[in-house]
């Protein structure tokens, strides 16, 4: 009997114990997932969750859902990752992050580009986000900086066209500052309200009229430009003047300069983040960060391409250099 019992509860030989499968986290984006800005995006934040603990493949799994620039599809992409209940939804832009907030109260979101994430209708308060979403705001009242690029390289009598997108709550307020910067550098600012593809292109083709006498473009907050950033770089391209672009995506579609966040210090922190949520944290008890680290990137091939000289104090000033 006693070696009967010892027979009925050990292993049986070729079995092994159920383990719960790891968690998933669901990646939702609006850009294609094979362009470089979503590969330097992905390696931060698998950096970031590395931070806590968590391995792709090993202990956490990651459901990828990419609109490929398409961003009336982001509902439905958001939709597929909460129907598989996913145990955290990481989305990037502001549209992404709405139409994730629109599915679930319960699933948490971390956003990582959420420029306005307050005046945009993500959270509610910054020290004490709503329940289920916290994240990264992209800061981007960085127009005065961006000007001063621009005036570096265009001649004093030159005008410098702003552009911008009036249906985002942080527009005037950019305009404002960079006037403010205009003022002070005795430069002439023409603006455009522009957010729209049909508006951009009115927008350029007026910017690239022979009489305009604009010699430089500062491209703040578009916001359906993020999705598919060569469209933009497309229509600056069709003149080239000196562009600075409030996002370092459009430099890596060959845009000539942009100056914003750090994307790979925002999605380290998406990841960190993630990674405390997975640990058990509750997102509504993480506040909304803010960048503390920005980048000057500079694409040195359409620099040559288009015949813009750089000057040299911006290239010694530049994070990265595209050659």
């Amino acid at each position: 009997m006693v070696g009967a019992s010892a027979l009925a509860f050990a292993p049986l030989a070729g079995c092994a114990w159920f383990e719960s499968p790891p968690p998933v986290i669901g990646y939702l984006e609006p850009i294609s997932g094979d362009s470089p800005t979503n590969a330097m995006k992905l390696a931060a934040f698998r950096q970031g969750l590395a931070e806590r603990g968590f391995t792709e493949g090993d202990n956490v799994a990651i459901e990828y859902r990419y609109a490929n620039g398409e961003v009336d599809k982001l509902p439905d992409l958001a939709k597929d990752l909460v129907d598989i209940n996913v145990a955290v939804l990481v989305v990037s832009t502001p549209n992404a992050a709405r139409a994730a907030k629109a599915l679930t109260t319960t699933i948490p979101i971390v956003f990582g580009q959420a420029a306005d994430a307050v005046e945009g209708g993500e959270v509610t308060n910054l020290d004490h986000p709503e329940a289920n979403l916290t994240g990264v705001a992209n800061f981007n009242d960085l127009g005065p900086q961006r000007l001063r690029l621009v005036s570096a390289m265009v001649p004093p009598e030159a005008r410098i066209a702003y552009i911008g997108d009036p249906s985002l709550a942080s527009f005037e307020r950019n305009l404002r500052q960079t006037q403010e910067e205009a003022d002070r550098l005795k430069r002439r600012l023409a603006v455009f309200k522009a957010g729209r593809d049909p508006e951009l292109e009115l927008a350029f083709g007026r910017i690239n009229m022979g009489n305009s006498g604009i010699g430089g473009i500062c491209v703040g907050p578009v916001r359906g430009a993020y999705s598919k950033p060569g469209r933009l770089v497309n229509l600056a391209a069709r003149h080239p003047k000196p562009t600075v672009y409030f996002d370092r995506a459009f430099v890596d579609a060959g845009g000539l300069m942009s100056y914003g966040p750090s994307f790979k210090e925002i999605y380290r922190l998406v990841g960190v983040y993630t990674g405390r949520i997975l640990g058990g944290e509750q997102p509504g008890d993480l506040p909304v960060l803010q960048p503390n680290s920005f980048e000057l990137v500079v694409n040195a091939k359409t620099a040559a391409a288009q015949d813009i000289t750089v000057p040299p104090q911006i290239l010694a000033e530049a994070n990265e250099i595209i050659r």
